[in-house]
């Protein structure tokens, strides 16, 4: 999922709303440094979430083996810790299920 499109999902779901597994902490993936990645949180607003992603648009990131990385609306999305190559894309089904496993 691109960034444009996990930002779209959040708007349109409640921002009070606290989800069991979310994500926070944007940063460069580790396995592709020109994609967005979130660390897996637990109990996080979906307002959190979605302030994360809006502010990760457009923000320059670091890549692991340097270089400045900005991420744009068709930036891909990762679930993945930070200075990890190993995760998740970020999907509509994994969007879909963590906006429905409310804490």
């Amino acid at each position: 999922m691109v960034l444009e499109n996990l930002i779209e999902m959040l708007e349109a779901a409640d921002p009070d709303t606290v989800v069991k597994h979310g994500f926070t902490n944007p940063h460069s993936y580790r396995g592709y440094y020109h994609d967005l990645a979130f660390e897996p949180a637990s109990n996080v607003r979906v307002g959190d979430m979605l302030a994360d992603a809006r502010g990760a648009l457009g923000e320059t990131f670091e890549g692991w083996k340097g270089g400045d990385f900005e991420m744009g609306r068709y930036t891909d999305c990762w679930l993945s810790f930070e200075g990890q190559s190993g995760g998740e894309t970020i999907g509509r089904l994994l969007v879909t299920y963590m906006l429905g496993d409310v804490a």
